[in-house]
């Protein structure tokens, strides 16, 4: 069903079950103006340094107060497009000028969710007000469009175009991915085989012949063929409970990598050999929760993932080739979070701040302070229980002296927190040189009750703003080894041992006087 762009005066809005549980932060509403939009020459894009001048992230208040920035994309010209959650409006922001303009949905209550352009430079964005609709927006002529689901009450959430132009996103609520046929924009849907799996986004293969979805209720990953429609779901080994996975991007090499939104990760998918490979981020060190949050992913044209961590509020880049990861401090006590965050033509890094209703920028060429990486004194298998060495090299990047605090996270753990029987350290807290470098040891040890697979171990360097993350991969093997069971668990099997042979004792008294009585 298509709608012309005339304003509703009527209607109630009506809150989004799935975007309420991805902010984890109670919202109030507001009502939409009159069509048009509002220009404003905003000077006031503060500038805060993270650690050195090449660090700096840039913060852009938003002209509505309290607009809900939930996702932003780049397009031509060094301009961005973002959706106001809670305002109910279409944003556009100019980096020349550091202006925006704003243009109101006509519909009163609408709940814009996430945004694409098409090849025609139309904006599409997702509506989430029942019963659930997707909008088109031209540019040039101010013109929205709006499409009803054909499942009512679907929350729609991801827009992804293709190379036809056709428009594909996610019912979220529904079960569901949509698809708009261009030119005629006919709809059909497309039923997930795990029943109530909660799709939330969307990446495309190198060929565009497969779509990738991650299934945020059920912690799985699954591909739709466009060809045959048919879907294959990816499942983690017992091994790693991916938990409410979000974003996902491809590389090229044709694997597939998903955020752990319900944890603290980012996971590598091998679809070739459904392999899954989890780079844990540091924890929070303070604060009301115990995982990262990990929210949407982007990927930039030298492979590096960049990502917003929802509850540590940080900027995270993670460079799969060398397994390090770089952590920057996001300015202000407010938890940023992006359903859709970008990157532009140079490279650089931009994401929405919901809380302090901004967007923001980092540069593609920031530079921690510090590199931090682990080195395995042996090969990467080993027993479940088992010690295994590691050599951890920090090394200061900077021409002045800097003191390090040092900590620990892995895959051992669904939050990503780890305890000192699992990785202890020598030494926790350090003072490097300029562009001097240290060495500290680790004995790793795998929990006995570990299945078998792949796990993570990181190493956290923590200095002022930013911090740098050394991982290395753990292949762990969990087989019942009777001498090595009864060795781990001596003082239990020493009790064990003595009840029985209390038990035989009692027993053979018994019988005794049974015998001196006859």
């Amino acid at each position: 069903m298509i709608k012309d762009s005339r304003p509703n005066k009527i209607g109630q809005r009506y809150f989004a079950i799935v975007a309420l549980f991805l902010l984890c932060t109670p919202f109030s509403a507001s009502t939409s103006s009159a069509l048009g939009y509002l220009h404003i020459q905003a000077n006031s894009g503060a500038i805060i340094a993270v650690q050195q001048a090449t660090n700096e992230i840039k913060l852009f208040q938003i002209p509505t107060a309290n607009s809900g920035p939930n996702a932003i994309i780049s397009s031509p010209n060094d301009t961005f497009w973002f959706v106001e959650f809670i305002s109910g409006k279409l944003g556009e922001f100019f980096v020349r000028n550091e202006s925006f303009k704003e243009f109101p949905i006509p519909e009163n209550g609408s709940i814009p969710a996430s945004l694409a352009m098409d090849r025609n430079g139309n904006i599409w964005f997702s509506d989430q007000k029942s019963p659930g609709s997707v909008w088109m927006f031209n540019p040039a002529t101010d013109h929205f469009t709006q499409f009803y689901t054909l499942t009512k009450n679907s929350t729609p959430l991801f827009i992804l175009p293709d190379n036809q132009n056709d428009i594909w996103f996610t019912e979220t609520t529904a079960n569901r991915i949509g698809e708009l046929t261009y030119p005629t924009y006919k709809m059909a849907e497309y039923i997930l085989p795990s029943s109530n799996s909660a799709p939330v986004e969307l990446a495309w293969d190198q060929n565009q012949s497969h779509l990738w979805i991650t299934e945020t209720y059920t912690g799985k990953i699954a591909s739709f063929d466009l060809s045959s429609h048919d879907f294959r779901e990816f499942s983690p080994p017992a091994s790693l409970s991916v938990r409410y996975p979000v974003g996902i991007v491809t590389d090229g090499s044709g694997n597939v990598w998903e955020s752990e939104h319900g944890g603290s990760a980012v996971i590598e998918l091998i679809p070739s050999n459904s392999t899954f490979k989890p780079y844990p981020t540091s924890t929070p060190s303070s604060g009301n929760y115990s995982i990262s949050a990990v929210a949407t992913l982007a990927i930039d044209s030298k492979g590096f993932l960049w990502f917003v961590e929802h509850f540590s509020n940080n900027v995270g880049r993670l460079d799969p080739a060398t397994g390090e990861m770089d952590e920057f401090k996001i300015p202000g006590s407010e938890q940023a979070y992006s359903v859709l965050n970008a990157l532009d033509s140079k490279g650089n890094f931009w994401f929405t701040d919901f809380g302090a209703n901004e967007i923001a920028e980092i540069p593609g060429n920031a530079t921690a302070p510090l590199q931090t990486s682990v080195q395995l004194s042996q090969n990467n298998n080993v027993m479940s229980g088992k010690t295994v060495d590691a050599e951890i090299r920090i090394e200061n990047l900077l021409s002045s002296p800097e003191s390090v605090s040092l900590g620990t996270t892995s895959s051992f753990s669904a939050t990503g927190s780890t305890s000192k029987e699992q990785i202890l350290l020598n030494e926790t807290n350090l003072s490097l040189p300029a562009k001097g470098e240290a060495f500290v040891s680790a004995e790793i040890t795998p929990n006995a009750s570990l299945p078998s697979g792949i796990y993570s171990v990181g190493i956290v360097s923590l200095t002022g703003n930013s911090s740098s993350v050394g991982i290395a991969f753990i292949s762990v093997i969990n087989e019942f080894n009777l001498p090595q069971w009864i060795f781990s668990n001596f003082q239990f099997v020493l009790i064990g041992l003595v009840v029985i042979l209390g038990l035989v004792y009692a027993l053979l008294w018994k019988r005794s006087r049974s015998l001196e009585k006859k």
